[in-house]
């Protein structure tokens, strides 16, 4: 017994030793993020940290390769691709995609770029292929980095043109110590202090809005919002929070820098753009944009982590959206203009496109399967005498009154709109042939008294083909729409065209 509360006591020693060096370290942290305030806030360092360098006016396309963890150029039919373009003047001829074809009539490489002062590129764009040639130029960029933490969409709703999406994500940017020498000397002085053994150890100080606005420095997600927002959650935005980390090569990293990051997110419901045409067989492109709609190009331009592509590939991984599969998704660059702008001003952003293709299951065997046997019993009555027919019409009526229902569970997925899809091509289809026995018995029963042989005709095709000839037409129909929107056609429906 002796023994055991000897035991329990020695515990709890060492768990009060543990949450005072615990206390102590805190209390450190936040003693030394608090001097780094002081000085900070006497150094007044509210300015956009602004990068020179030298360029054509534009950057290669590259995309982020998980697999090798880099950054490689993306290439389409062999040419390298238009990337970010810096300069207004150069977006009046060129955009971000365009192929470069050649440069001083050789073939694009490059080296090129690094090679030369003045180059003529020889560029295919939508109206053609031009020829433009351009001076290397000095340029002065803001580069914040956007890295997406979490994403899980809540709901994607079709009939109104909206997608409602939880996201947490960083917007950050980095001090080099060449470029920042008295931001720097603040940093070494405060949050990367020397241990007793002589080697290093350092700090990363966290703020609430209104404490890294008393600090004064700048914002690196100042100017930038979310696009097409028609709600968003007060009460689901998150505070924002601020976090200085510094990286110093006393603590084994390659370079010294202070990275600034701003922690940012809610629910928010955007617009977007759904094609229809192919529903319920139908593959949509979820578009999430994010802008600077404070500073303008090439004052700000917005890059992507990398570290992106990573978290994206987990939620792709999950797959938990409800009634769609993920098929893929990609960080395109923007070139925005909003109607406030001049002329020739343009915005930088990023936007993140997700490619949903719609789980089409349930209008199979619910909609469809169930149409094409209310069909199928409204053409049995071409096998009754065509004598009967009371007993012909009371079936097909009741055939065409349970479509017109079917009709109204329909008009409740979809919005009204301009062009008809797969399915209401079915619908009206399946309307169509509804009529035709209605018109088929008529006729037989007329025809009963005033040519037999042409009504024995009649009823001996209609019990051949018409059922046939019904899911013939269907079959078309879907084949014509995925071969008219193969983009917009969910993989099945698009192997069958052939596409």
């Amino acid at each position: 017994m002796r023994k055991k509360l000897l035991n329990n006591l020695l515990k709890l020693k060492f768990i009060f030793i543990f949450l005072f060096l615990s206390n102590i370290n805190t209390t450190l942290a936040e003693t030394d993020c608090e001097t780094f305030n002081n000085d900070l806030a006497q150094l007044d360092y509210n300015f956009i940290n602004s990068v020179p360098f030298d360029n054509f006016g534009f950057d290669l396309m590259e995309k982020y390769n998980k697999k090798s963890g880099s950054w490689e150029f993306v290439k389409e039919d062999g040419n390298f691709l238009v990337g970010r373009i810096y300069d207004s003047n150069i977006l009046k001829d060129l955009k971000t995609g365009d192929q470069i074809l050649k440069a001083n009539q050789k073939n694009f490489n490059p080296k090129i770029l690094n090679e030369n002062d003045i180059v003529e590129f020889e560029i295919l764009t939508i109206g053609g292929i031009i020829k433009k040639k351009i001076n290397k130029s000095k340029y002065y960029s803001f580069d914040p980095t956007l890295d997406i933490k979490y994403l899980d969409f809540n709901k994607i709703d079709t009939k109104n043109g909206t997608v409602e999406f939880s996201i947490k994500y960083d917007i950050f940017s980095n001090y080099s110590a060449a470029g920042h020498p008295e931001l720097w000397n603040a940093v070494e002085k405060n949050i990367i202090p020397k241990k007793d053994d002589g080697s290093y150890t350092y700090f990363i100080c966290d703020y609430t809005e209104k404490q890294f606005n008393e600090i004064k420095l700048y914002p690196p997600e100042k100017g930038f919002k979310i696009l097409n927002v028609v709600k968003s959650d007060k009460d689901l935005i998150d505070d924002k929070t601020y976090k200085l980390t510094p990286y110093s090569q006393k603590i084994g990293n390659p370079n010294d820098s202070l990275l600034i990051s701003s922690e940012l997110g809610g629910t928010y419901t955007i617009k977007n753009k759904f094609n229809l045409k192919t529903f319920p067989f139908d593959k949509q492109t979820v578009a999430i944009k994010i802008i600077d709609d404070y500073q303008k190009i090439p004052n700000t331009m917005l890059y992507e982590s990398g570290l992106s592509s990573l978290s994206l590939s987990n939620i792709k991984d999950k797959n938990d959206i409800s009634g769609w599969n993920i098929k893929s998704f990609d960080f395109n660059i923007l070139s925005y203009q909003n109607p406030f702008f001049m002329k020739d001003d343009y915005a930088t952003g990023l936007e993140l496109s997700m490619v949903i293709e719609r789980k089409h299951s349930y209008y199979l065997y619910k909609v469809i399967l169930p149409i094409v046997l209310i069909l199928s019993v409204c053409w049995l009555v071409v096998w009754i005498d065509p004598k009967e027919l009371e007993a012909r019409l009371t079936v097909t009526i009741v055939c065409l009154l349970s479509l017109i229902a079917y009709n109204f569970v329909i008009d409740s997925e979809l919005p009204k709109l301009e062009y008809l899809t797969v399915l209401d091509w079915i619908i009206l289809t399946s309307y169509i042939y509804a009529v035709i026995p209605n018109i088929l018995s008529v006729v037989s029963f007329r025809l009963l008294t005033i040519n037999q042989l042409l009504g024995k005709k009649v009823e001996k095709i209609s019990t051949r083909y018409g059922v046939l000839s019904y899911f013939f037409v269907i079959l078309v129909i879907i084949l014509i729409n995925a071969s008219i929107n193969p983009n917009n056609s969910t993989a099945i429906i698009s192997w069958m065209a052939l596409r």
